[in-house]
């Protein structure tokens, strides 16, 4: 067949079959509704929106959360770690471009990409009956929502794959094949989406609305975000913004509404950008009505997070409990994602109850430690303490049952008060971002600005709390820059260890290949000691993406 034909066949075929899913599974068929009817009330809005937060508690998401943030660093072992596997090629750094899970990891964030961008292409089609300042802040909340999910996901698409195609909001034939967009024009795209929601939003949500995100959310990960574009040891205006958002969110220094938007009247007046962003319309304001101009006061966040153990509820938790039933929502979460026991036996997303931990603690979990990383990691710390091996008891009495010479972190571990009644089932959520890692982007973005001192005293703020569990008094002394900054990497690895994320930490530092391919060389497998530096920090676009563009998006180098 010519194959200019084919593959013009191939891009018709695969438009037909990724439209067809994308309505037929994204979308809830409503007897008469239609795109045009379906958005113009704020509830069927608001069940749009639950869609988007719908991925986050789905299996594939979690899956490739762990698998590629922690399983192919330099913190556990894998039980499939064989080249034969597509898993195994993944964590070895010897996987081709069309490996299953690098598509599944691209995908399932652009599924939520697009569920996301219904909220936001049709809120404008929201019918408000009565123009309350109440009924414009509620369409507020969904939207700024649904821009901090939309940012979520395409944060975890740049770190992954580097650019990226930034989709339509209205996805059409016409729009279905564009390019890559470059990883600073996502970025910029993240940014835009972190700064809006940051305005648009409540500090955080408690009570019967807990486990929304709120601004507290959106600026720590706008935090992120700078970090993640910055390189150490070189001066940057992200490292200076990065430390200006610490003193808001931490010191409680001022911050306005165009101080986050970083608001230029040359490109958007600002009565348009309050429309635009559902803030109720000067012209419709009652003499009661507040009116957001762009000096307007941020919402503080001192006093919303804290590094004290403290439940939802203000009563005092254990540093482990943050991570069970008891502390979810507690004083130092800032992002999780929800999950509920079906109470029925049923399984995977119908149910939304999360597996995976009880995966890995088991008598075969998939990822685990061991006694030399252990040490490595921890030290003499006392979050030592919230490792367990096999044979040995749980806080609650029970005995784990790992594996001979393996560990588990009991960050993963459900006590038996918390377990589900079907297996399979667990209503264990997950952590994503604590007020821990806030204090210490803080702490980084200090000494990347040349205030060491103050920066020591961030440091130790979490130290202190961590020294706690045994009555420890270890601190960290100060010191020069690089004296510093290894002081607060290593305080990073050990508070968030086992949160997912240690391979895009090592990534962003620059230091990944050296790490990895070390930590190979101690491995029988030589696990990760084919990391290829300059190559590997990103994975490649899924082949199918390549293929079915005709060329149009492009493969990362060395692929």
């Amino acid at each position: 067949m010519n194959k200019s034909l084919f593959n013009i066949i191939l891009i018709s075929c695969s438009l037909l079959v990724f439209s067809g899913c994308d309505n037929f599974l994204d979308k809830e068929i409503l007897g008469n509704s239609t795109d045009k009817n379906y958005y113009d009330t704020k509830y069927k809005l608001q069940s749009a929106l639950n869609a988007g937060y719908d991925i986050l508690q789905s299996d594939l998401f979690n899956e490739c959360e762990w698998r590629f943030g922690e399983a192919t660093a330099d913190d556990v072992w894998g039980g499939d770690e064989g080249l034969a596997s597509q898993m195994g090629q993944l964590v070895n750094f010897r996987f081709n471009t069309s490996n299953s899970w690098i598509a599944d990891r691209y995908y399932i964030n652009y599924k939520g990409v697009r569920r996301v961008n219904q909220v936001i292409a049709n809120v404008d089609k929201v019918q408000l009956s009565l123009p309350l300042y109440g009924e414009y802040r509620d369409v507020r909340e969904i939207l700024g929502q649904a821009k901090f999910l939309r940012a979520f996901y395409y944060f975890n698409l740049v770190k992954t794959y580097g650019g990226v195609p930034i989709r339509p909001e209205v996805e059409t034939i016409d729009n279905f094949v564009i390019p890559r967009s470059t990883a600073a024009e996502v970025y910029a795209y993240i940014e835009k989406d972190l700064r809006e929601a940051a305005i648009m939003l409540p500090a955080r949500y408690t009570g019967v609305s807990a486990g929304k995100v709120g601004s507290g959310t959106a600026i720590a990960y706008l935090m992120k975000v700078l970090m993640y574009q910055a390189t150490p040891g070189e001066p940057s205006s992200k490292w200076k913004e990065m430390k200006r958002l610490g003193e808001f969110f931490i010191d409680g220094v001022s911050m306005t509404y165009g101080d986050i938007l970083k608001y230029d009247e040359a490109q958007e007046d600002w009565e348009a950008l309050r429309k635009r962003l559902w803030f109720k319309p000067q012209e419709l304001n009652q003499p009661t009505d507040p009116y957001e101009t762009k000096n307007t006061q941020l919402p503080a966040l001192q006093n919303a997070y804290s590094l004290d153990f403290k439940d939802s509820y203000g009563m005092n938790i254990t540093y482990l409990d943050q991570f069970t039933g008891a502390g979810e929502f507690c004083r130092g979460s800032v992002f999780e994602v929800v999950f509920k026991e079906s109470a029925d036996g049923s399984l995977g997303d119908t149910n939304e109850g999360s597996f995976l931990y009880d995966t890995f603690y088991s008598s075969s979990p998939q990822i685990w430690t061991t006694q030399t990383i252990i040490q490595d990691l921890f030290g003499t710390d006392p979050r030592r303490t919230y490792m367990i091996g096999h044979n040995s008891y749980a806080p609650d009495g029970t005995i784990c049952v790992c594996g001979e010479s393996r560990n588990v972190s009991l960050k993963w571990y459900t006590p038996i008060k918390e377990r589900p009644q079907n297996g399979g089932d667990n209503s264990k959520n997950r952590r994503v971002m604590r007020y821990a890692e806030v204090i210490l982007m803080y702490a980084e973005a200090l000494n990347e600005c040349g205030e060491g001192s103050r920066a020591l005293i961030e440091l130790n703020k979490t130290k202190s709390k961590a020294n706690t569990i045994t009555g420890a008094t270890a601190l960290y002394v100060g010191g020069g820059y690089g004296y510093m900054r290894d002081q607060i990497w290593k305080e990073r690895r050990m508070e968030l260890c086992y949160e997912w994320d240690r391979f895009f930490d090592l990534v962003r530092q620059k230091r990944a290949a050296t790490v990895i391919k070390e930590y190979g060389f101690l491995r029988a497998n030589k696990r990760g000691f084919y990391f290829r530096e300059g190559i590997n920090e990103l994975f490649p676009i899924p082949q199918n993406e390549i293929d079915i563009s005709n060329g149009v998006v492009e493969q990362n180098p060395g692929y």
